[in-house]
Formats: C-alpha cells, sequence, structure tokens
C-alpha cells in the first residue's frame, strides 16, 4: 500500500506537534528517551529541542498519496497510498494522526505518523516509526467540517439534500483511532452544513429548519455526551441566520451569522447567549464567515470576503481588523501559529505579517518571505505546535520561518503538486506570560 518517491531538496525545514498513544503495527521503531517536563530556556520560550520537529504529512495534487516528510534533515520518510485522493488534510486532536478527508465520496481515513510518546517511569520514551494507513475509516455522507478542541475533534458530515441523507456528528480522540472506533456520534433529522464546537462534555452544535431553502443552519443546541451518544440539553432562542464558522475561548463560543455574531457564554453548566450585529459601516453583502483567534483573548478574529474583523465578544462589538487591505496591497493568505498566540497573515508583496494575541493582535513584525505574489497564489500556512516555526508551501518549494526570530531559516523543494498539508509530531506545553 506503499510507494516510495524521491523528492529534491533545497537547505532545510520542518517541525513537531502533539502526542499520542499506542505503537503501530510491525514497523521498525526507534525510542529516544526525553524528560516529562522540558525546562524553559532563559529568553521564556520553552523551545523543546529534545521533542525534536515532528513531520510533514503532504497530500498530493494528482493522484491518492499522502507524502511524510522528516523535518530533522527534509527527507521524505514514506510516501502512502490512500483509497482516493485527499480534499483536505487535517492532524488528529494529538497531532499524531493525518486525518485525510475525502469529501465527495464520503470516506475519511486515517494515517499514523509515526510520532508519538508514552510515559515510562520519570521520563517518555519518543517513538519513531514508519508512517501506516490504519484499518479504520468513517463512511458518512459529506464530511465537511472537522473541528478539533483539546483532546478531542468533532467530525461534522453534512448530509445531501437530493439523496435525502441526513447530516450527523462524529466525536473521536487519538485513543479512539489507536481502538478504531468513534466516541460518540449524533444524527440529525436533516442534511446541512454544520460545524461543532466541543466543551468537555458537551458540545454546541447547529439546528436547520428542514423546511428552510438554505442548507446553513440557523440554530445552535446544546448536546451532553452519554456514553457512545448524545442528549440534547437546550435549544438557544437566539437565532443566527446562515450560520457558517465558529471558534471558542475560555470563557465563550462563537457563531457566525449573515447578521452578527452569536456569542454563548459558559459559567459552569450554564449556557446564556446574546447576538452581536454587524457594524452599521458593513458593506452590503458582507458576512463574517469563519472565527479564528486564541483560547485566552475574548477578541476573536472574523473573516469575511471583504477582509478581517475583531470581534469583541465581552465589549459586544465587531470592528475593523488591525490590518486592513489597500490599493497596492491585499490579503493573499492567512493563519494561526501552533498555539494560535499569533495571527499570520501573507500579502501580495511576499511579506509576511505577525499580530500578537497578547497585544490585542497588534502587528508585532513583518518578515520578507517572497518577491511580489500573483492575485490568485495560495501558498498555504503550516504550524508547528512544539517550535515557534511555520512552514509555507508555495508551488513546489517549502519556506520554513522561525517566528521568534522573525527570519526564514531555510527551503527545500518538492517534485510533486502539493495539496493540502499538515505538521505531526509531540507538541510543546504552552507557555504563556500573562
Amino acid at each position: 500500500m506503499k510507494t516510495m518517491k524521491t523528492i529534491a531538496l533545497k537547505i532545510l525545514l520542518l517541525t513537531c506537534a502533539t502526542a499520542a498513544l499506542i505503537g503501530c503495527g510491525d514497523s521498525d521503531t526507534n525510542i529516544t528517551e526525553i524528560e516529562p517536563t522540558p525546562i524553559p530556556k532563559e529568553d521564556g520560550h520553552d523551545h523543546d529541542d529534545a521533542l525534536g520537529k515532528g513531520r510533514l504529512a503532504i497530500a498530493d495534487a494528482e493522484q491518492a498519496v499522502i507524502h511524510f516528510f522528516d523535518l530533522e534533515d527534509n527527507t521524505l520518510v514514506e510516501s502512502v497510498n490512500i483509497t482516493h485522493p485527499a480534499e483536505y488534510l487535517y492532524a488528529s486532536p494529538e497531532s499524531r494522526y493525518a486525518v485525510a478527508v475525502q469529501r465527495s465520496v464520503d470516506h475519511v481515513e486515517f494515517i499514523d505518523g509515526g510520532i508519538w510518546q508514552e510515559l515510562h517511569g520519570d521520563h517518555y520514551d519518543q517513538h519513531t516509526d514508519a508512517p501506516t494507513l490504519k484499518n479504520f475509516t468513517l463512511n458518512d455522507v459529506k464530511p465537511t467540517h472537522y473541528v478539533p478542541r483539546g483532546d478531542k475533534a468533532a467530525v461534522f458530515f453534512d448530509g445531501d439534500q437530493e439523496t435525502g441523507a441526513n447530516a450527523n456528528l462524529s466525536l473521536l480522540s487519538d485513543e479512539s483511532i489507536v481502538q478504531e472506533t468513534i466516541i460518540a456520534e449524533h444524527h440529525f433529522d436533516t442534511y446541512m452544513h454544520g460545524t461543532a464546537e466541543i466543551r468537555g462534555d458537551f458540545v454546541l452544535t447547529t439546528l436547520r429548519d428542514s423546511s428552510s431553502q438554505s442548507s446553513l443552519p440557523e440554530q445552535v443546541v446544546l448536546l451532553e455526551v452519554h456514553g457512545d451518544h448524545f442528549h440534547q440539553e437546550q435549544v438557544f432562542e437566539e437565532t443566527c441566520p446562515a450560520l457558517h464558522g465558529s471558534f471558542q475561548t475560555e470563557n465563550y463560543i462563537a457563531f457566525a451569522c449573515g447578521d452578527g455574531v452569536l456569542a454563548i457564554e459558559q459559567k459552569g453548566n450554564v449556557f446564556t447567549a446574546h447576538k452581536i450585529a454587524n457594524p452599521v459601516d458593513m458593506p452590503e453583502g458582507v458576512r463574517i464567515g469563519s472565527l479564528k483567534g486564541s483560547a485566552e483573548s475574548d477578541v476573536m478574529i472574523g473573516g469575511s470576503r471583504a477582509g478581517l474583523f475583531l470581534v469583541d465578544l465581552r465589549a459586544e462589538q465587531i470592528t475593523s481588523f488591525n490590518w486592513q487591505p489597500e490599493e497596492d496591497l491585499s490579503l493573499i493568505s492567512y493563519g494561526l501559529d501552533g498555539h494560535n498566540e499569533h495571527s499570520l497573515i501573507i500579502d501580495n508583496t511576499g511579506y509576511l505579517n505577525v499580530f500578537s494575541a497578547e497585544n490585542n493582535w497588534e502587528l508585532d513584525k513583518r518578515i520578507s518571505l517572497f518577491s511580489d505574489l500573483a492575485e490568485d497564489a495560495k501558498p498555504s500556512i503550516i504550524a508547528s505546535k512544539a517550535h515557534e516555526l511555520i512552514y509555507i508551501i508555495h508551488e513546489q518549494e517549502v519556506t520554513a520561518v522561525d517566528l521568534h526570530d522573525g527570519e526564514v531559516i531555510g527551503h527545500f523543494d518538492l517534485n510533486f503538486v502539493p495539496a493540502k498539508a499538515t505538521w505531526l509530531g509531540v507538541a510543546s506545553k504552552e507557555e504563556h506570560g500573562h
């Protein structure tokens, strides 16, 4: 099931990610002992060198193959065949597995990235195995939104209007992938393009009126996990027409609506909803359709086709982001770092603009990446969860950037056309100075 390809390398690259649980099959295993709790360096940044840099999983745009690169030396470790080309590629909640979503054929597969650790007495044993395709699959109609939160992830299946297939929600973790099962699932009574946010034993997800002409939902429902299924606990009266996109902080869960943002505050087991209306100067026909941010900040970033907005959940207001397109300046790609402490914008002049969550998303630095980019360029941003590094895939080149030092530290070339990508490995603990 595996094929090998030769990759032409250029200089340096990639880095590490999260934890995992049980070993993989009959492949060779290398074991390294590391301390359970790495000690932060004097500069306040824990680089966790002992964890290693991890691996980069890159989907092939032209065939049903996932390529795995060792970020220590930028070499190809393995190319793993999957059933159909991956339309989306994600990391499992603890970053051990690549989640290959094949939406158009109702199929999700899991590939063990091969890097994981287990506690062994007073230290961790870190394993480095060959990537392996798991037998475990998910098969439901139109898997679309994949939402990892903590050590679990929600997979939302949209269903299908034409066939009458209803939407479905599945909850999984790295441990459940090892056991080749899901934790729990919920079946809806209609199709919808929905999403879900995990809050411990609760999940806030979406409801759609079956008589609606839109595939988008308009309400939010609170579910609680009971064994292998969910119980409905509350339907929020505040509506969210044309709901699309969600995110959460320590205090709030937010959903993007056609007319604003629905903010739900949690205090213990009590959830209270309120609506934040779109600003009066928002252009006609524009709405926030995605939400990102930091768990420690109650100011989220809302994405729209007209640019970015700041959504202050506590002050209940939506304002313009601290960076806006200008006549000769436009947003090309957008993302966050591995611990959601910085938002990242690549602009058409080839600069990476870095904004700090700790400073209310103010501009922190600009890093030169490329010469001017074409308007149709779509470089992707892949973040390490072990180091302050990101990897930018543009055309057939990967560029490594050190966010702490604010500089490009290397490149390497690919001899295939890349599609989606994700980082796999053992993640460092988040270090915050506040």
